[in-house]
């Protein structure tokens, strides 16, 4: 049903933000993490094929400390007691079908608002898995917010074709109203949109001297705002893939997008039009199963408001140096030259937007080591860095367009980077039971002068305080029927 972000567990304390200090006040303490009490998780299937999962979790309250300037002391609650749960159904059918039930359910100890979701989700397939219709249905209620104004939302996805066989394609409508709220538990970007799209796919599995198969699509999608209806955007897309004798292969896109209303953009609800884009994109891998193997990718976007200018080059390798160890490396770079986005509001509630550049770079180097078939080391290196610089400012009308606005203090910029080192071992002792033991170092700084140069902000993010967390995990696999056996 897409309900669960784990994330959202041991985050954020729900009322961190309405924490506000009086004159001569600081904080004395200011937690932004909630403190995790306790998880259970219970999941199995039965002869019938009914599947049955729970979760549950309970997080500490919490609360900041603030203190004035003699060192009285006073405690605002940032986050109540808070338990959360998720509970499914799942049914398997006939023909590879099946049928689901989801709920989740958030409840604050005291007078904080409740969120509950569930969902009915399917997918049934004829005989020879060739048609299929598939979808979900959703509802979110939540109870309990300041002056009682509790909201119950909806949300559906029907989606219908043909798919397998040398033609495939399918049908797909999304709608989700403006009070459809899963985010206590889930995640969702925006809501209040009625999507309609259409898809088809030639594939070619026979081969020839050229390749050993081959894929093209094209996609079409028309999006609406739901309420009050209005039109958002159409999006027109193609692609193939290929792969050829030798096992490399190659996957190329286009994409096409007119004129559109944006209404998301502006953080509001206000309009932001959009003035239309291009993208073209190409990747090339390697055979995958050779020893060394590796790949790249180029993409270009091009928008037409102020005739931006977007790209993304990366590649990527992997090396085996034996069949115990093999190393592997990511990078990617990520240029945008005049884009057009929010920045935030000025004194007098007026809507900024900004054109700027931005550059972002990704870099991961990854490690393994098989000391056994049970028995093994990994190691995760990642470095982000990525950056806005603000180069003129305008302000939002209400018909959608920018106009320059003056006198806007340029404290927009961005400097972002994280870094992320993981490190694990893992012993399988028995069938299906393991023990871990991980050591994690993250870092993460982020100013709003930008710092020009990889080399600075590597050396910068270095100079943050480290994060270091060591943690020991131990999984014990019983088999109820094996021991129903023995007894």
């Amino acid at each position: 049903g897409d309900l669960f972000y784990s994330r959202r567990i041991g985050s954020n304390p729900t009322y961190l933000g309405n924490v506000s200090l009086n004159a001569g006040e600081k904080f004395a303490k200011f937690p932004t993490e909630s403190k995790l009490l306790n998880a259970t998780i219970i999941s199995g299937r039965t002869s019938k094929g009914l599947g049955i999962g729970f979760f549950n979790a309970i997080t500490n309250r919490m609360e900041a400390t603030v203190e004035d300037a003699a060192g009285n002391q006073r405690f605002v609650e940032t986050q109540p007691l808070t338990n959360y749960n998720i509970f499914v159904l799942d049914q398997t059918l006939k023909n590879n079908s099946s049928v689901s039930f989801i709920n989740t359910n958030v409840l604050r100890k005291g007078s904080a608002y409740d969120a509950n979701v569930s969902a009915l989700d399917f997918s049934l397939n004829d005989k020879k898995n060739v048609w299929n219709i598939k979808g979900t249905g959703k509802m979110s209620n939540i109870t309990g917010t300041p002056n009682n104004e509790n909201s119950t939302g909806y949300s559906y996805n029907l989606k219908a074709g043909k798919q397998s066989g040398k033609f495939v394609y399918n049908f797909l409508q999304e709608l989700t109203d403006d009070k459809y709220n899963p985010n206590d538990l889930g995640i969702l970007f925006n809501n209040n949109f009625l999507n309609n799209s259409v898809f088809g796919e030639i594939n070619l599995f026979k081969g020839t001297k050229l390749y050993h198969e081959l894929h093209a699509f094209v996609q079409a999608r028309y999006s609406q705002r739901f309420k009050p209806r209005a039109y958002q955007s159409v999006t027109l897309s193609s692609g193939m893939y290929m792969q050829f004798k030798n096992l490399w292969s190659i996957n190329a896109n286009l994409e096409f997008e007119p004129t559109g209303n944006d209404f998301y953009e502006s953080r509001n609800g206000m309009l932001f039009k959009t003035q239309g884009s291009q993208f073209a994109g190409l990747n090339l891998s390697s055979n995958r199963s050779k020893r060394y193997n590796a790949g790249g990718f180029a993409y270009i976007n091009s928008r037409n408001q102020f005739d931006g200018k977007g790209y993304d080059l990366g590649f990527y390798q992997n090396f085996r140096i034996n069949n115990k160890f093999s190393v592997g490396n990511d990078f990617s770079y990520q240029p945008r030259f005049n884009y057009a986005g929010w920045v935030g509001s000025d004194a007098n509630g007026q809507t900024i937007f900004s054109r700027f550049d931005r550059q972002t770079i990704e870099n991961t180097i990854d490690a393994k080591y098989s000391f056994s078939t049970k028995m093994g080391f990994s190691l995760d290196v990642r470095h982000y860095w990525s950056n806005r610089q603000n180069k003129e400012f305008f302000a939002l009308a209400n018909d959608g367009n920018l106009n320059p606005a003056a006198g806007i203090n340029n404290s927009y910029d961005v400097n972002f980077n994280t870094f992320n080192l993981d490190m694990n071992y893992t012993w399988q002792f028995a069938p299906g039971s393991e023990l871990t033991v991980t050591w994690k170092d993250a870092a993460l700084a982020s100013d709003n002068r930008v710092i020009r140069g990889y080399d600075k902000n590597f050396s910068h993010i270095f100079n943050t305080p480290q994060n270091n967390s060591l943690s020991f995990k131990v999984l014990y696999y019983i088999d109820y029927l094996q021991l129903k056996r023995k007894r």
